[in-house]
């Protein structure tokens, strides 16, 4: 016998309700009787496994008389609706009672090569019968799901479901944690339900790869200050790191002491000081595991200040937002940590017509955008894409730009005219006509004493609504 098993038939429920209604119940001592889910009355004998049991108990008013459901050794088959009756009276009861799942055989962490397929396992057992459900990134994986990567199984053997989850064609994307969620629902009372859950990691091997490829990252710097040359590969098993120093067709290599690893082995970082012996050198680093290797190379260069922008486009604008596109002609060489946004509306130019001067600028609107505030052009070119937010909408301006970063700013660019446009109108909806009805709703419907249990193997949830009666579990 399972724990679970034993835990539930360990478990004992006793159940007292109480009529608090009417002075004269207490009385003529009303018969008070428990029906079971089938409809039968439950007898009063304590042989049995369920039984009744005639019980006083103390108000503040006086002693009250109570029948007392017990149910020893509790199974699955108790759960449903029982029903306390008194006279005229009814009050319901729903037990829900659930033997726990619990997974079986099943492997926490396995791992494949890239380019294979791998089948999944989850088993599990439990009473009512548990519905394996395989879910990654909080997202259900049903059969409709990428059918070309995923197929999903659930087949039925000794030791209960096995849910079977098969991945294809695998790439190191499809590496992480996969969760294998055992759900089970009563058909006898709504809302009777548990669930638990395991993860499942999964580690596709493949060999080093680098996210933004292999072509040289420059590296800017500003003289006689330090900075860190960070290379991070992708790839299982986590790849090993070594530095290396470019001299000429030579590499030479740095000591295994120079260089820091963070993230759990997953970024090497060399550190360097600007000066004439590291400015306008390339450094390589090189990721290795048992599948393979790959290597890329960094330039240190002096930092320079940004150039003016060649050109300001107007893109796609709305009534409050100014979409524009900071551009080079050429490939910049600089970081941008900033741009600083001068803009003016047109009709408070002190000419009305050509560009703003100078004098007129000095009563512009400025503002600050960080670089984490702008993207780089989606199509061929250099340069970023930039929100100007909060304006007017039907409105003329006058913008210019000019970038920042550590070692100076550029000068500014050519303004632009750009407009905003007008608010589109928002479509009003119209409520619709409801019928009114005498009947009464779901809710209404809902007796105010029922309650409702939920028996587990290691305690009890008890929801109690109303008054009509009192309920005491001990």
């Amino acid at each position: 016998m399972n724990m679970g098993v034993l835990l539930i038939n360990m478990l004992v429920v006793v159940i007292h309700l109480i009529h608090t209604t009417k002075v004269d119940f207490y009385q003529s001592r009303t018969k008070v009787e428990w029906i079971d889910p089938s409809g039968k009355v439950v007898q009063r004998l304590a042989t049995n496994r369920v039984f009744t049991q005639e019980h006083f108990v103390s108000t503040f008013r006086s002693r009250v008389p109570a029948m007392v459901l017990i149910l020893t050794k509790a199974t699955v088959e108790d759960t449903g609706v029982w029903q306390c009756r008194s006279g005229d009276f009814r009050q319901n009861v729903s037990l829900c009672i659930i033997e726990p799942s619990e997974f079986l055989e099943t492997p926490t962490e396995v791992s494949v090569d890239r380019g294979r397929s791998i089948t999944l396992s989850c088993q599990a057992k439990g009473e009512p019968e548990p519905r394996l459900v395989w879910y990654r990134h909080d997202t259900i994986i049903s059969d409709d799901y990428n059918p070309s990567k995923y197929q999903i199984m659930t087949k039925y053997n000794s030791q209960g479901f096995e849910g079977l989850l098969t991945i294809t064609s695998l790439e190191g994307e499809d590496s992480g944690v996969y969760n294998c969620f055992a759900i089970q629902e009563s058909s006898y009372v709504d809302g009777c339900s548990a669930s638990i859950s395991m993860n499942i990691t999964l580690h596709v091997n493949y060999a080093p790869t680098f996210s933004d490829g292999n072509d040289t990252t420059l590296v800017p710097v500003q003289e006689k200050k330090g900075t860190d040359l960070e290379c991070i590969a992708d790839g299982y098993p986590t790849p090993t790191y070594r530095w290396f120093k470019e001299v000429g067709d030579i590499l030479s290599e740095f000591p295994s002491s120079d260089i820091k690893l963070e993230d759990d082995g997953e970024k090497a970082i060399l550190s360097i000081t600007a000066d004439e012996a590291t400015v306008g050198q390339r450094y390589k680093c090189r990721a290795s595991n048992k599948y393979g290797s790959a290597e890329k190379s960094f330039a240190v260069v002096k930092l320079e200040k940004p150039t003016r922008p060649t050109e300001i486009i107007s893109g796609d604008h709305d009534y409050d937002t100014l979409n524009l596109i900071v551009q080079w002609d050429d490939e910049i060489y600089f970081p941008i940590e900033e741009f600083q946004i001068q803009y003016i509306e047109s009709k408070l130019l002190r000419k009305k017509s050509g560009k703003p001067r100078e004098v007129d600028w000095k009563r512009s609107e400025e503002v600050l955008v960080k670089n984490n505030e702008f993207g780089e052009m989606e199509s061929e070119g250099t340069g970023m894409v930039i929100k100007l937010a909060d304006l007017k909408e039907e409105t003329e301006y006058w913008v210019r730009f000019k970038a920042v970063n550590e070692a100076g700013e550029s000068a500014w660019s050519e303004p632009i005219l750009a407009s905003t446009i007008a608010k589109p109108e928002e479509d009003v909806e119209v409520p619709e006509e409801v019928e009114e009805t005498n009947e009464p709703t779901a809710d209404a419907q809902v007796s105010n004493g029922t309650f409702y249990g939920i028996f587990f193997a290691g305690g009890i949830i008890i929801v109690i609504l109303g008054a009509t009666f009192l309920m005491r579990m001990v």
